[in-house]
């Protein structure tokens, strides 16, 4: 069933309120403004996430390569495998990033979304941003957030930064407000697996690392507050059975915590 929506202008967009219905035993977000039809998927909010530990979803964003190199896909398999010892009954969900038919976030969309803010709606606006609203409601659906990515010229790989570009989107995962923008895909916790070739935690280092500073920032945006991290660093110098050790080291404790 497909959640209400209607157009507003601009300020009542901004201000736009949440109202809560239960349909069918299942919690719905209405959405009165909003610039793109509201969610065709149920939300979850914030006190949901937790309710029922036998059906938590994660879904995982991998941005690693797909040979026994990639240090972040050997991150995210170790995790995921003591994981699920742990959690047996928790539903993964993986996108790859390299192999899924992303959106290219263009001119085009952004000039429906306008058009859609200003109340000016043309034929085919909804339906040009039809992928946005699916790549959203995949977000929402999750409980938990794990994206692996390893730095990419001291940033994000652009497949990452596209599907970013593609889901940060005003009015549907954040809210502008009068105090500032309000993440609205809040409760859920995110685990950050990355690996780079030298270790960006030292000093003379820090400040090239333009790959989790972005992700903490841009994610906190939209209400990912709880962030972890597991940090394989150096991989170009140390060798494979000390890269294995600290990965190892750094998944039995963090999997406890999330």
């Amino acid at each position: 069933m497909q959640l209400l929506y209607k157009m507003a202008s601009r300020s009542a967009w901004i201000a736009r309120r949440f109202a809560k219905s239960n349909l069918h035993g299942k919690q719905k977000v209405l959405r009165s403004c909003s610039y793109v039809p509201a969610f065709r998927g149920e939300v979850k909010s914030q006190g949901d996430v937790r309710k029922n530990e036998h059906a938590l979803q994660i879904l995982h964003l991998n941005c690693s390569g797909s040979d026994d190199r990639s240090w972040t896909g050997i991150g995210s398999e170790t995790f995921f495998k003591s994981y699920k010892k742990i959690y047996p009954h928790h539903k993964i969900k993986e996108i790859n990033l390299w192999d899924k038919d992303l959106l290219k976030y263009n001119l085009s969309h952004v000039a429906s979304k306008m058009r859609m803010v200003s109340g000016e709606e043309q034929a085919g606006d909804k339906e040009n941003l039809t992928a946005v609203e699916d790549m959203i409601t995949t977000l929402y659906s999750a409980d938990k957030l794990v994206i692996s990515s390893p730095m990419w010229n001291y940033g994000v790989p652009y497949v990452l930064k596209q599907y970013i570009d593609c889901i940060v989107q005003p009015g549907l995962t954040f809210q502008e407000t009068q105090n500032g923008p309000r993440g609205l895909v809040t409760g859920r916790p995110l685990l950050l697996i990355t690996s780079s070739g030298g270790d960006y935690t030292k000093p003379g280092m820090v400040h090239l690392d333009f790959q989790v500073p972005y992700l903490k920032v841009i994610f906190a945006l939209i209400g990912f507050t709880n962030v972890r991290h597991i940090y394989i660093k150096n991989t170009s110098h140390d060798k494979r059975e000390h890269l294995l050790q600290l990965i190892y080291k750094s998944v039995s404790h963090e999997v406890k915590q999330f």
